[in-house]
């Protein structure tokens, strides 16, 4: 986003009900599991029924491996055809389920190839990963050779675990497809998902993956979508449903935003008119505009206004791919201090913390809606929940983390330490 956002409390990569048209462009290089059903079509026409469109091309000869991709030359040739904002990448339905070593020494090396071709023709492509699904009753073929396959669940989690690698070491994104089979098989095991060889899926089966995609790609909700292609409405809502819970549920685990630059800030008075400006950005460009005329390109910037007043102070963060800004208002009286509200460092403890987080002071807060979202060192979010004064962060890693409480009309921000 190149504009100036002009509210006070900014989440860095959130999928909601935007109601901005996007335009983007992907090529799908996969196989069957890709092209039965036409899956990049109703990825498509999901768009255009929320005002969006998909400018897309795809290459998915049956059976194919990222090897076979890497020696594609239609594959090569598409990947070159084009700046993508996303070139998808599926593997053989087997082949990321097999052993660690065997994934590590045939699997991966071409997850890397690839990307590297992707980002060869444009740097600022993203590369998803779409992560397939598990087979109804498990890997036949091979279960005699590698147990963990020989069930629906085992095949499902030896695929979740191959992708997340793929994407964690190319920086890419996980299109969690075969997590939403997985809770979908949960809530109705009823509801068909796969076509009678037990591994392709059904148009339930497609318009599942779609909807996960249209959230991962367009970044937008897929609920209420009007587009159902055959299936009944009753179930497409439910398909819908599960597509955006397991989306937004783990951001941070599909890397959905973690390489994306998002700008927001704290600042605190040190004395008279003197203010630290903290950026919980990644560390990336940062561009500070104070609202006095004067700038400074410093991460953390010390600020001395020169008389009190109204000030509007604008963090702008940009890589060489994305640029985001934060606008927020700063009233200063004579004396120096924020007369929008207190000292927010004193306003939660224990820090370090090891169990429970406690909040207090805030009773602007209170009965509104409220949301915490919790950030680890790398901006990944952790944690978003609805306003609570007591945050359990047990099940956190130690580490430091930023907390921001928000509403509609304003947001605080805070760092505390998690320790085990």
């Amino acid at each position: 986003m190149n504009k100036i956002l002009l509210f006070l409390g900014f989440l860095p990569f959130s999928i909601c009900s935007q109601s901005i048209n996007k335009k983007i462009t992907a090529l799908f290089l996969g196989n069957s599991y890709t092209a039965v059903n036409n899956l990049p079509s109703i990825i498509y026409n999901l768009g255009i029924a929320n005002g969006d469109t998909l400018v897309y091309d795809s290459n998915t000869p049956g059976g194919y491996t990222l090897n076979n991709h890497f020696n594609d030359l239609t594959s090569k040739a598409k990947i070159n055809s084009s700046s993508w904002d996303y070139v998808i990448v599926q593997a053989q339905s087997q082949e990321p389920s097999f052993s660690t070593p065997q994934v590590f020494s045939q699997t991966l090396p071409y997850a890397l190839k690839l990307d590297s071709l992707i980002k060869a023709n444009n740097a600022c492509t993203n590369t998803v990963f779409f992560e397939t699904w598990g087979r109804k009753n498990g890997d036949a073929s091979n279960c005699a050779t590698y147990p963990p396959v020989c069930t629906y669940l085992g095949m499902q989690d030896r695929l979740k675990l191959a992708y997340k690698k793929f994407a964690d070491t190319t920086s890419a994104i996980m299109s969690p497809v075969g997590e939403a089979f997985r809770q979908s098989i949960a809530l109705n095991s009823n509801l068909e998902l796969y076509q009678l060889d037990e591994s392709h899926p059904s148009i339930e089966g497609s318009y599942l993956a779609a909807c996960v995609f249209y959230e991962v790609l367009f970044q937008k909700s897929v609920l209420s979508n009007t587009f159902i292609s055959s299936v009944n409405s009753a179930t497409a809502s439910f398909l819908q449903q599960v597509a955006h819970n397991v989306v937004n549920d783990s951001l941070a685990v599909w890397n959905l935003g973690k390489n994306l630059p998002w700008a927001d800030y704290n600042y605190n008075n040190i004395s008279g008119l003197n203010y630290q400006f903290t950026s919980h950005s990644p560390l990336i460009s940062n561009k500070w505009y104070f609202g006095d005329a004067s700038t400074s390109t410093q991460a953390n910037p010390i600020h001395n206004y020169l008389a009190a007043g109204t000030y509007t102070v604008i963090h702008v963060v940009n890589n060489a791919c994305k640029k985001d800004s934060v606008l927020k208002v700063l009233q200063i009286n004579s004396t120096g201090i924020n007369k929008n509200g207190e000292n927010t460092l004193s306003l939660i403890y224990p820090n370090p913390v090891k169990e429970y987080l406690n909040i207090k002071g805030l009773t602007n807060f209170d009965n509104s809606a409220a949301h915490i979202e919790i950030r680890n060192i790398l901006g990944q979010l952790v944690l978003k929940s609805e306003f609570n004064k007591t945050i359990n962060t047990r099940e956190l890693d130690a580490g430091l983390y930023s907390l921001k409480i928000y509403n509609n009309q304003t947001s605080l921000n805070f760092q505390f330490i998690k320790i085990d």
